[in-house]
Order: structure tokens, then C-alpha cells, then sequence
């Protein structure tokens, strides 16, 4: 439990270093672009490759991705019938919130979750793969037939996920482990050393990002906010958790799962509402919210494991 405290506060730490060299101009208004830009098209993608050859496909194709599918697609419809029949949300602020509720922030606060709390950067992938594969893609179309009342042509939603860097870096790492290759020594070394610097740029990225991120403003959102921020942190992990244990994880494979539903909600959320027009403020706060929050609510499933003797 102890090096799960300190792991967590090492994060803490690392996001408030990126927060303060950008407040002390040490970095740039255009570093923490340039950071996410950067562990996006190389980082990420060399750490997936190499998390999936290295796991294999058994890893990912298995009780993990059954969870964070259930937990996912359970939590948004949660929210959208919350949204719809109590908040008289509108079809796009309800399908807006809906995204922002269950959407995981896999890519950036998943990762150095994954590597530094559970210690296996394969705790992430399952994620990855439904989000990015399934998730993320049903979510834009679903804005832009909100925000434009247009259906997006299969093609253009197959272009998306076909150009995502992740996407390509899961591919080729399911080609590897498919056929049973063996990584070659150079791309072994050079896709650990790549994968290695993506949760620490993550971090300093995010915190600097934190300084010039403009505040969720009030209104009617509010209420939204919170049952968005309420189902992303309390009621998708215990869906994970209930499915975990149908399914059969138990110990640190249930901890893995239920913490990852614990992400904070993803930012390509407010990508979406600011694409379709509506739900902006609920993206935006929820997106806000969930990210300051999410460590502590990490913390506090890790001591419920504890406390209930769930791991040793």
C-alpha cells in the first residue's frame, strides 16, 4: 500500500514540476503542445508496441478488455438516462456528457498510472484497444451527427482510426505476437528506450497544460458536471469491479482493472463537444474535475483492496 502512496505522489509531484516551470516561463506556451506531440506520435506508440510483443495477445484479447468494454459502454448509458430523464439534458449535451463520463484518459495519465501504481505498463493496453479502436471513434461520429444532424461517411470514420498512431502501434504489435516473431535486439532496445520517456513527458506536459487551461464556467452545467465527474469515478470502477469478478480476476489483475476505469475522464471529450457545438462546459468540467480527482480516488480503491484483504 505504501508504494502505491508514494507512486501516486510521485505523479503528483512530476505534474507540479511541469505546473511551475511553465508558470516560471521555463517552459514555453507552446512546450506542453510540443510535449503531448511529441509522446503522441513516438512515445506512446513505441511503449504500446512494445507492451503488446511483450505481453502477447492472450494479455490483451481476454477478461481485461471484457471489463473495460462493460464498464465503459455501462457507464454511458448510465449518464444518458440520468441526463435525459432528470437533467433534461439535450441529445447532444447528454451524448457529449455521456463521452466525457466513460471516456478514459488511457494515453496520458493511463500509462504513468499503469507504470508507476501497478507496475506493468500492460495494464493499459485493454483500454487502449477498446477506446481507441471502438470508443473514441463511435463518440466522434455520434458528435458530429449531434452537431451536424449529417451521418460521417464510413470512410472518413475508417480514415480516423486508421491514421491514429496508437491504433498503428497496436496493429503492428498484434501482427508481432500473432505470428510469434521475436523482437530484433535494436527494435527491442529502441521501442523500451522510446516507451520509457512517455509517462514522465506525459506529466510535465499535462501539468504545464494545467496553467493556461481556462476554468468550466457555471450554469446549468453544473449539476451535469457532477454526475458526469460522479460516474467516471465512482460508478465505472465499481462496474469493473463487479464484471472483473464475474469474469474471474481477482488479486492485483482485479486492482489493474478497476483502477484503470478509474482514469479521469479523456480530453478528446471537449475535442468532441467543441466539434458538435454542445456540451462544452460539461466536456470541459468534467474533464477538470476528474483529472484532479483521479489520484485520490486511486489511492483510495488501492487501501479498499487493502483493507478488504482483495490483494496482499
Amino acid at each position: 500500500m505504501a508504494s502505491i502512496v508514494w507512486s501516486v505522489l510521485s505523479i503528483a509531484l512530476i505534474i507540479a514540476i511541469g505546473w511551475v516551470a511553465r508558470r516560471a516561463g521555463a517552459l514555453g506556451p507552446e512546450a506542453a503542445g510540443s510535449l503531448a506531440s511529441v509522446t503522441y506520435w513516438v512515445a506512446s506508440p513505441a511503449m504500446l508496441f512494445h507492451a503488446i510483443v511483450s505481453t502477447g495477445t492472450s494479455g490483451v484479447f481476454g477478461a481485461p478488455l471484457g471489463v473495460a468494454a462493460a464498464s465503459g459502454a455501462g457507464t454511458a448509458l448510465i449518464f444518458a438516462l440520468v441526463a435525459r430523464v432528470f437533467l433534461r439534458l439535450s441529445r447532444g449535451e447528454a451524448t457529449l456528457g455521456a463521452m466525457a463520463s466513460s471516456l478514459n484518459n488511457g494515453a496520458y495519465i493511463g500509462i504513468p498510472i499503469a507504470v508507476y501504481v501497478l507496475g506493468d505498463a500492460s495494464a493499459v493496453v485493454p483500454i487502449l484497444v477498446f477506446q481507441l479502436g471502438f470508443f473514441t471513434p463511435m463518440f466522434f461520429v455520434l458528435a458530429d451527427v449531434a452537431g451536424s444532424g449529417q451521418r460521417p461517411s464510413a470512410a472518413g470514420v475508417a480514415r480516423v482510426i486508421a491514421c491514429n498512431p496508437m491504433v498503428i502501434a497496436a496493429a503492428c504489435g498484434f501482427v508481432f505476437s500473432a505470428a510469434g516473431w521475436s523482437m530484433p535486439t535494436l527494435l527491442d532496445v529502441s521501442s523500451s528506450m522510446l516507451g520509457a520517456a512517455a509517462p514522465p513527458m506525459i506529466l510535465l506536459s499535462f501539468g504545464a497544460a494545467l496553467v493556461d487551461r481556462r476554468r468550466a464556467s457555471g450554469g446549468r452545467g453544473v449539476p451535469a458536471v457532477a454526475v458526469a465527474a460522479v460516474c467516471k469515478l465512482a460508478v465505472q470502477p465499481a462496474i469493473a469491479f463487479g464484471v472483473g469478478s464475474l469474469l474471474g480476476l481477482r488479486g492485483p489483475a482485479l486492482l489493474s482493472v478497476t483502477v484503470m476505469a478509474a482514469l479521469p475522464s479523456a480530453q478528446n471529450a471537449y475535442i468532441a463537444a467543441t466539434r458538435a457545438q454542445a456540451g462544452e462546459r460539461i466536456a470541459q468540467g468534467t474533464v477538470l474535475v476528474t483529472t484532479f480527482a483521479s489520484l485520490p480516488v486511486v489511492v483510495g480503491i488501492a487501501a479498499l483492496f487493502h483493507v478488504l484483504r482483495l490483494v496482499s
